[in-house]
This record gives structure tokens, C-alpha cells and sequence, in this order.
């Protein structure tokens, strides 16, 4: 912003009338919300931490092990094409000094294309992963989500921080933590059903 030369002696001029209103202000507020406690609304804030809440939640077990089940199998999937792949190239290695150049050059052409074959398969099967663990985790989360609606509600609380989401608490009252009643809640709910 440009000011004029006018402009900046008005706001030194007002500047430290401007300082003093807002102590005067800063000052004064306190002794107005003391002198009326009835007209100061109470805002009651939880606290939780969702990264807890996930670990003790029941459901997160059986959806753990199914996809840990399920990775097993692409583990094994990328063991089977590594084995596979290091034996080529042991089985090159071997007879690549009795190759001309051309045969040689053709043989590391097929060995690279089955190493670049390779990641890309580990690739798609980083993002299956990810797709599938999302798809098992959103239910816990949506039954998570309801459970500290309920509490909100039911504790009628204004807002509920999560710490896990980067909430960031210096010092808070420790009753403020809703962390049991969230779990109680979940313990209450049916099973959280995902994909299976």
C-alpha cells in the first residue's frame, strides 16, 4: 500500500491513539465479563487423539489382519518375479562371455525390460495397497466420526480438536480429554462392516 506524505503523519498522529484505545479496550473487556458473568457464553472444547482411538478401536484388529493378509500375497508375487528375474541374469551372466555383441546387447535389452517390467508391478501393487488399506480403514474412520459426533452431542461440547491432526495444545485441563467416552461409544456401536 502507498501512502502520501499526508497520509503517514495522520497515522503517526493516530497511531498511539489508536495504542492507547486498544489498551484501554483490552483492559476494560475483563472488567465487563466480570461484572456480567450471566452474558458470557460457555464453550465447552474435547480433546482427543484419533491415532489412539484407531489402535484401540474395536474392528481395527480383523481389518488389520485382512490386509495383512492380502499384502502377503503380493509379497509373494514380487519374491516369485525377483527370484525369477535374479535367475535370468544369473543364467546371462553365465554365458554372456560366449555371446557376440549383438546376442549380448538383445540379452541386457530382455533383462532390463524384465526389471522395468518388475517395478512397474511393484509400482501398481504400492498403489493397490494404498487403495485397499483406504478401503479397509474407511469404515473405522466413519464409525469413528459418529462416535465423537455422538459425544459432542451428548457432552454438549462446541468443537472437538483432534491432536493427531496437527491440533496444536500447549496445556489443557485433562478433563478435557474425551478419548474413554469416544471408546465407550465405539463399544457400543455394531462392528464397523468394510469391504471384504
Amino acid at each position: 500500500m502507498t501512502l502520501s506524505f499526508s497520509s503517514r503523519r495522520r497515522t503517526r498522529v493516530s497511531l498511539p491513539l489508536a495504542l492507547a484505545s486498544g489498551v484501554a479496550l483490552a483492559f476494560a473487556a475483563p472488567a465487563a465479563a466480570q461484572s456480567s458473568p450471566s452474558n458470557t457464553p460457555v464453550v465447552r472444547i474435547g480433546i482427543i487423539d484419533s491415532r489412539t482411538l484407531l489402535q484401540e478401536m474395536p474392528g481395527r484388529a480383523g481389518a488389520e489382519s485382512q490386509f495383512a493378509l492380502e499384502m502377503a500375497g503380493a509379497r509373494e508375487l514380487v519374491r516369485s518375479a525377483s527370484d525369477s528375474m535374479k535367475t535370468a541374469i544369473d543364467a546371462l551372466s553365465k554365458v554372456e562371455a560366449d555371446l557376440r555383441p549383438q546376442q549380448r546387447e538383445s540379452a541386457m535389452m530382455l533383462v532390463r525390460a524384465r526389471e522395468l517390467g518388475l517395478e512397474d508391478m511393484v509400482a501398481q501393487l504400492n498403489v493397490l495397497a494404498d487403495r485397499r488399506l483406504q478401503e479397509l480403514q474407511a469404515p473405522l474412520l466413519a464409525q469413528l466420526s459418529m462416535a465423537v459426533k455422538s459425544v459432542r452431542t451428548r457432552e454438549r461440547l462446541a468443537m472437538v480438536l483432534d491432536l493427531a491432526a496437527g491440533a496444536m495444545i500447549v496445556d489443557a485441563d485433562s478433563t478435557l480429554n474425551i478419548n474413554t467416552l469416544v471408546l465407550q461409544e465405539l463399544r457400543r456401536l455394531p462392528p464397523a462392516q468394510g469391504p471384504r
